[in-house]
C-alpha cells in the first residue's frame, strides 16, 4: 500500500494535470472576486445558501455548489480517473499486481494519495480566497471563527474521501476515462441529485429529497462555517460509510474482473 502511494505521489508531482489544478483554482478564486460573483468566503468556500450576485435561486445554489470545493472535487476526480485509466491503457497495471497481489493494496494507495491531494488542494484554495478577499476588499467574516473554517476543511475532506472511493470503483468497473470524469462532475456539483429532488417536488415524492440528503452531495452541502455537532456526526458517518462500500466492492470488482 505505502510503496503505491509513494508510486502514485511522484507520478502527481510530475504530472501537469495537477500543476494545471493549482492553477486553475488560483484564477478561479481571483476572477470570483474581481467579477463580483462572490464576495464572502462562504461564497468561494462553496458553502450550501451562501449568497451570490446572481439573485436565482436555483442557478445561484447550482453556482455556488459548483464553486469550492466542488470544483477542487472535480479536479481530484479527474486525477484519479487519469492515474486508474493509465495504469490499465499502458499496462502498468499487470506489474502492479504482480507485485500486490492484495487487492487493498492498490485501493489503499489510491485512497492515500488522493487524501493528501484533496488536503492540499483545499487547503492551498482556502487560503487563496482569504488572500484574494483581502486584496480586493471582499467580507472576509468567519461566522464560526477560525475553529469553524477548520472543522469546515475537515468536513469536506472526509467528503472528498467517500468522493475518491465512488469514482476509483466507477473507474475501475468502466476503465473508461470519460465516464469516471462524468460521475465526477454530477457528484461534485450535486446535478444528479439537485435533478432528482426537483423531479420529486414536481410530482410529490418528497421522500426523495430525504434518501438523497445521505448521498455525497447531499453529505456535501451539509457542511457551514459554523461547527455543529451533529452535521459533523453525520458528515463523518455518512463519508464512511460511501467510503466502505466504494472500497469493498472496489475489491470485488478487482477480484472479478481481467487485469
Amino acid at each position: 500500500m505505502n510503496k503505491i502511494f509513494k508510486m502514485d505521489m511522484h507520478r502527481l508531482l510530475r504530472s501537469p494535470v495537477f500543476y494545471v489544478s493549482i492553477i486553475f483554482i488560483t484564477i478561479m478564486a481571483v476572477a470570483l472576486v474581481m467579477s463580483g460573483m462572490s464576495t464572502s468566503l462562504d461564497g468561494l468556500l462553496g458553502v450550501a445558501g451562501a449568497e451570490t450576485s446572481m439573485g436565482m435561486d436555483e442557478g445561484a445554489a447550482f453556482m455556488t455548489s459548483a464553486m469550492g470545493a466542488g470544483v477542487i472535487f472535480i479536479l481530484i476526480s479527474i486525477i484519479l480517473t487519469l492515474f486508474v485509466c493509465k495504469d490499465y491503457s499502458g499496462g502498468f497495471a499487470k506489474n502492479i499486481f504482480t507485485v500486490h497481489s492484495n487487492p487493498w493494496d492498490y485501493i489503499g494507495g489510491k485512497m492515500k494519495s488522493m487524501a493528501v491531494t484533496s488536503g492540499f488542494l483545499l487547503v492551498l484554495y482556502t487560503i487563496e480566497s482569504i488572500v484574494s478577499l483581502a486584496i480586493f476588499g471582499g467580507s472576509l467574516a468567519l461566522t464560526g471563527g477560525i475553529f469553524g473554517l477548520i472543522i469546515f476543511l475537515i468536513e469536506k475532506w472526509l467528503v472528498s474521501l467517500a468522493l475518491s472511493a465512488v469514482i476509483l470503483l466507477v473507474v475501475l468497473f468502466t476503465r473508461n476515462i470519460a465516464w469516471g470524469v462524468l460521475a465526477g462532475f454530477l457528484i461534485a456539483t450535486g446535478g444528479l441529485t439537485m435533478g432528482a429532488s426537483l423531479f420529486g417536488q414536481m410530482f410529490g415524492i418528497d421522500w426523495l429529497s430525504t434518501i438523497f440528503s445521505v448521498t455525497i452531495s447531499g453529505t456535501s452541502q451539509l457542511c457551514t462555517l459554523s461547527f455543529d455537532p451533529l452535521i459533523f456526526i453525520r458528515v463523518l458517518v455518512a463519508s464512511a460509510a460511501w467510503i466502505g462500500i466504494g472500497c469493498f466492492l472496489s475489491k470485488r470488482v478487482l477480484l472479478k474482473k481481467d487485469i
